[in-house]
């Protein structure tokens, strides 16, 4: 006999009541499984584990980890300086472009020269002419006696005959051979003669006074001349060419970009809670982003007051940089040593367990696993990283950490 419709809707109420009940035991389940992390609940070893697991150890001493400060921050050339035309020309030869190397007075460009060149044999021939005129002779010294020149001499002769000629017509009139208008006119010419021979002193003055203004003339000439090679002031590289061959330049035109590399600087924002440590002198080593390149340097400067907007202390650092491998804009990480002297303890980078931002290590404790959680500092050499706080001078730490070791497991040691 079929069943009836009262059957049937007994049938899919059981059926409905089982489904519901299958899906909450797998929700439990899945619950479960996912609450079973590591750091969920602590792992405890059952009393029958089976034998003890085998691990390497280290007994944690201190030992000497200096104290350092570590800071982003900007490096800088020691010296930047746009080289420009001192004088006036078209550029006829060009010898860098950007990146070249350049040594102090390495020429860089040079001008047009013939104009130059003019200049300094015309100031040259006006330096022959005032020489002549002063009658020097010797062609290593402008020095010159006015007493010894033609035109004093010639002056001073005329004088003496002038000085002759008044006594004598002095002496004459005082005997009344000579009339009194004769006399009157031997002593206008005696005064005349001393103003012609003061006159030819001054006169020799002022070319003495013209000749030096000539070499001056002559100086400036040649130093335009030289001026017309453009050179470097300092050893560095180019970073940029601002001129091309053939182009016309005026006065303070720029023809290139040079940067001083070596020694570089660095500039580091050290935070006001720590500033009072830094020191002019102490260690900067230097690790470019992205690189494993380190350079060490020395603290060279430090600002006399603090950045308002960031509560920091500007400090400046000069890193050797021969090579060239730091380059002025790059941004790098820098840490300074304030404490060389300083003590720690360190573990291997393979005894930490870390989950969640948690970092744990496992120590051997009379044979037995004991768990810890610690603070870790910053990485140091030989793969090892510095505990600020968890572990203490000689603990035994278990190497090789994995997440299946358990808090109470019985260990024994190679």
């Amino acid at each position: 006999m079929a069943p009836g419709r009262n059957e049937y809707a007994k049938m899919g109420a059981t059926t409905l009541m089982r489904a519901v009940y299958t899906a909450a035991v797998a929700v439990v389940v899945c619950t479960l499984a996912a609450c079973s992390g590591p750091y969920s609940q602590p792992k405890v070893a059952a009393k029958d584990d089976g034998p003890a697991l085998r691990v390497n150890v280290e007994r944690v001493a201190v030992s000497n980890i200096p104290e350092v400060i570590v800071a982003t921050g900007e490096l800088f050339a020691e010296e930047l300086a746009t080289v420009s035309a001192k004088v006036p020309g078209r550029v006829t030869k060009l010898y860098v472009d950007l990146g070249s190397q350049v040594t102090q007075g390495q020429v860089i460009a040079e001008l047009e020269k013939d104009d130059y060149d003019v200049r300094v044999k015309q100031a040259e021939a006006l330096v022959a002419q005032t020489r002549a005129r002063l009658g020097i002779l010797d062609k290593n010294t402008d020095e010159v006696n006015p007493e010894e020149t033609a035109t004093v001499r010639q002056a001073a002769a005329a004088l003496k005959e002038a000085r002759f000629i008044f006594q004598t017509t002095e002496r004459l009139t005082k005997e009344g051979v000579v009339s009194r208008i004769d006399f009157e006119k031997a002593q206008v010419r005696a005064q005349g003669a001393e103003a012609g021979y003061q006159a030819a002193i001054e006169e020799i003055m002022q070319l003495r006074a013209q000749l030096a203004e000539r070499r001056a003339q002559l100086a400036l000439a040649r130093q335009q001349l030289g001026d017309s090679v453009i050179r470097a002031p300092f050893s560095g590289a180019v970073t940029r060419r601002q001129a091309s061959q053939g182009e016309y330049l005026a006065v303070n035109s720029p023809v290139i970009l040079l940067v001083r590399q070596h020694p570089i600087r660095i500039r580091l924002e050290i935070p006001e809670r720590q500033a009072l440590k830094v020191r002019v002198g102490q260690q900067i080593d230097v690790k470019l982003e992205g690189t494993d390149k380190t350079r060490t340097g020395r603290v060279a400067r430090l600002s006399p007051a603090f950045e308002a907007t960031n509560r920091s202390l500007l400090i400046e650092g000069e890193i050797p940089n021969q090579d060239g491998a730091l380059r002025p804009g790059s941004f790098v990480e820098g840490t300074v040593t304030v404490n060389p002297n300083a003590m720690g303890v360190s573990v291997p980078f393979n005894a930490l367990l870390t989950f969640a931002g948690t970092e744990r290590v496992f120590l051997a404790n009379k044979g037995v696993l004991e768990e810890k959680v610690v603070k870790t500092g910053r990485r140091l050499a030989n793969d090892r990283v510095e505990v600020v706080d968890g572990v203490a001078n000689g603990d035994v730490v278990v190497l090789n950490s994995t997440d299946r070791m358990v808090r109470g497991q019985r260990v024994s040691v190679n």
